[in-house]
């Protein structure tokens, strides 16, 4: 099985080449608002949307014209992907399952006073390749990159965009994933909280390093200094230039350490189990300490670092109940944020609130893994006649047959 990916790296563009990269960008936010400022007359005048096809015929019509030669010195792979992206949107607005809205109008740099636009191009006939430190880039020419890892694969698409100062470079791989692990020999739940990032049912803790709250004086420092400056001034600018910079260092901090996290647990565990969190509900009240907490993302890598390993993840019900329940009797108890620990009023157990629920977790995972036929708990040879008996799981749900097989 393949799994597509993204791997970012740093470009290094020459001045000539940054101003056709900035070119590029807003061609492809001016594309996107033609598009669809011509689906909304189209709605407005029959109840009907252009879709992919219908949109790459208007910019194939639209090429001879004078006006639109800006269109005609783009890629034409990268306007197609751009027509693509808006069909996306589109469905995505309508369908009852993503809960997305309306696309709207990409906003102008004059309104912005940011370079933050992206476009995608396709690597067709081998278009994009990397030689010599450089990649190739349709229109654009070898651009110089800064190669941290080796490629995994051949590349699918470049997306590339300018964030908090620096140019980047998003490159689509398509890696093959490792077999299915048939003897799974760890299972471990994780609950996340605001005071320790990740909780583990084996004992593991990795303490909130809390970036942003690193940072709160030097941020505190910038924003008063911009609310002095003149609005729309050369200081204005620079301020606010060195304000969008220190948040994108507060952005790769947090996902160095997501990264770090996910692959620690995903090299240890054979089986990991998650709660469902709803992170886009519980920013509205707390909004700051969760993003700083990386919730979402350390699940989302771990998801998919699983998948390359040929382990399992899995995510309990987001409405299980998990926190408040001993470990010991599975009493359930009623506590408030502010208890950290707790006493169980059935067996007098004293133990963490953190801890009790992973615990809580893994049992819940364990139990709709093993109703769902996708693993079976074995006990290993060399551990029947022991006392104590670590948890063995087979993989009992393969997608090319089932036959049993016998745990070592």
């Amino acid at each position: 099985m393949k799994k597509t990916l993204r791997y970012n790296y740093r470009l290094n563009p020459t001045p000539e080449q940054e101003v056709k990269l900035f070119e590029f960008g807003a061609t492809s936010r001016g594309i996107w608002n033609m598009l669809l400022s011509e689906n909304m007359r189209r709605y407005e005048y029959d109840k009907t949307f252009l879709f992919y096809k219908d949109m790459a015929s208007v910019l194939k019509e639209l090429k001879p014209f004078e006006e639109f030669n800006w269109i005609k010195a783009f890629d034409s792979a990268a306007a197609q992907q751009v027509a693509r992206d808006l069909e996306t949107a589109l469905k995505n607005a309508f369908s009852k399952g993503r809960l997305q809205r309306f696309p709207k109008h990409k906003i102008t740099y004059k309104k912005k006073k940011l370079h933050n636009d992206s476009f995608r191009a396709v690597n067709n006939s081998n278009c994009i390749r990397i030689e010599n430190g450089a990649i190739s880039v349709p229109k654009i020419g070898r651009v110089p990159i800064i190669l941290h890892r080796k490629l995994a694969s051949k590349i699918k698409t470049v997306t590339v965009q300018y964030r908090h100062g620096k140019w980047e470079c998003s490159i689509t791989q398509e890696v093959e994933c490792k077999a299915a692990l048939r003897v799974l020999k760890t299972i471990t739940g994780f609950d996340i909280n605001s005071k320790q990032t990740v909780v583990g049912s084996n004992g593991y803790v990795a303490d909130n390093p809390k970036f942003l709250k690193q940072s709160k004086e030097k941020l505190n420092q910038l924003q008063r200094q911009l609310a002095r400056r003149k609005k729309g001034s050369n200081r204005w600018h620079k301020t606010k230039q060195r304000i969008n910079k220190l948040h994108g260092k507060i952005s790769r901090q947090r996902l160095d350490f997501a990264h770090k996290i996910s692959r620690q647990i995903t090299n240890e565990n054979d089986i990991l189990i998650f709660e469902n969190l709803n992170v886009k509900a519980m920013q509205k009240f707390n909004g700051s300490t969760v993003a700083d907490n990386v919730m979402g993302l350390i699940t989302q890598l771990s998801k998919y670092k699983t998948e390359l390993e040929g382990k399992i993840y899995h995510e309990i019900g987001r409405f299980e109940k998990s926190t408040g329940i001993c470990s010991e009797c599975g009493q359930h108890h009623v506590l408030t944020l502010k208890d950290r620990n707790f006493t169980c009023l059935a067996c007098r157990t004293y133990q963490g609130r953190d801890l009790s629920a992973a615990k809580s977790i893994a049992k819940t995972g364990e139990l709709d893994l093993i109703a769902a036929g996708i693993v079976a708990r074995v006990n290993p040879i060399s551990q029947q006649k022991s006392a104590i008996k670590t948890k063995v799981f087979e993989l009992s749900k393969f997608a090319v047959g089932s036959e049993k097989k016998v745990a070592a």
